[in-house]
C-alpha cells in the first residue's frame, strides 16, 4: 500500500463506512503510513480492535500480538462491510449459520490456519444503515 497521512486514511475510512471517524477515548490509536490505522483497547478478557482502515490482516496480527503479551486469548473487533467477503479474507471456514432474526445471520466459524473459533454476530446498524458485526477471534 502506498504511504498516506493519517488524515488521508481517515478520509478513506469515512468514504468506505459512510460514517464519521470519531476517536474512541478508551482506545489507543496506532498509525503507520503504509498500513493505515487501527484503534486498540483492552476490555475485560480481550483486546478489541476498534475503527480500522488499511491492511486489516496486519492490524489483526498486531492485535493478536498485543493480546498474547497481556496473557489474553481473545481478540474482538467489528465489521461494517459485507461480512462473507470479510470472513473469506481472513481464511475462515463457516461451520454453522444461525438465524439471528430480522433477516440477519450469525456465523460460527473455524480459522483454517489455527483451527480456533471465530464468531461473527450482527449487533447493530451504523448511521449509514450498514449491518455492524461483532467479531470474536480465539487466539
Amino acid at each position: 500500500m502506498a504511504a498516506k497521512t493519517l488524515e488521508e486514511w481517515i478520509s478513506i475510512y469515512e468514504k468506505k463506512t459512510g460514517t464519521e471517524f470519531k476517536a474512541e477515548p478508551r482506545a489507543r490509536l496506532k498509525f503507520e503510513p503504509e498500513k493505515g490505522f487501527a484503534e486498540f483497547g483492552v476490555y475485560e478478557d480481550m483486546v478489541v480492535i476498534g475503527q480500522t482502515c488499511g491492511d486489516a490482516k496486519y492490524w489483526k496480527k498486531l492485535g493478536e500480538t498485543i493480546a498474547r503479551q497481556l496473557g489474553l486469548n481473545h481478540l474482538g473487533t467489528w465489521c461494517c462491510r459485507k461480512i462473507e467477503p470479510y470472513i473469506k479474507l481472513f481464511g475462515v471456514e463457516i461451520l454453522k449459520v444461525e438465524d439471528a432474526g430480522e433477516g440477519l445471520k450469525r456465523y460460527h466459524c473455524r480459522q483454517k490456519e489455527t483451527g480456533k473459533s471465530a464468531t461473527f454476530s450482527p449487533r447493530s446498524r451504523n448511521s449509514a444503515g450498514h449491518v455492524v458485526y461483532h467479531v470474536t477471534w480465539e487466539i
